[in-house]
């Protein structure tokens, strides 16, 4: 999965996401959202479709101790969906990763 070229992008543009907004906010004018699209989130929310749909293969098992995971498991939530959120402790903490 680090071995593709995707993954590897995704990733930076995830860890560059909060130093571009807060470059914005610090540029801008007071009371206006410089971060409309919500990057921090949507740039973790394309990493980890990438690795559900792309890396299947990698994404771990169930988390027990997740909540998330063990809700999603007695829901039926799309596929997709439940392993994107797996995919995401893989480069998320488990606080992270347990909100989406």
């Amino acid at each position: 999965m680090w071995s593709c070229h995707e993954c590897t992008e995704l990733y930076k543009a995830m860890k560059r996401a909060p130093e571009v907004v807060d470059a914005a906010r610090e540029a801008g004018e007071p009371g206006v959202d410089h971060d409309p699209l919500d990057t921090v989130v949507s740039t973790q929310i394309r990493l980890a479709r990438h690795i559900a749909t792309h890396h299947a293969s990698d994404v771990p098992a169930i988390d027990p101790s997740c909540d998330r995971c063990t809700f999603d498991e007695k829901r039926q939530m799309p596929a997709v969906l439940v392993l994107e959120h797996r995919a995401r402790h893989v480069f998320a903490p488990p606080s992270i990763a347990g909100l989406l």
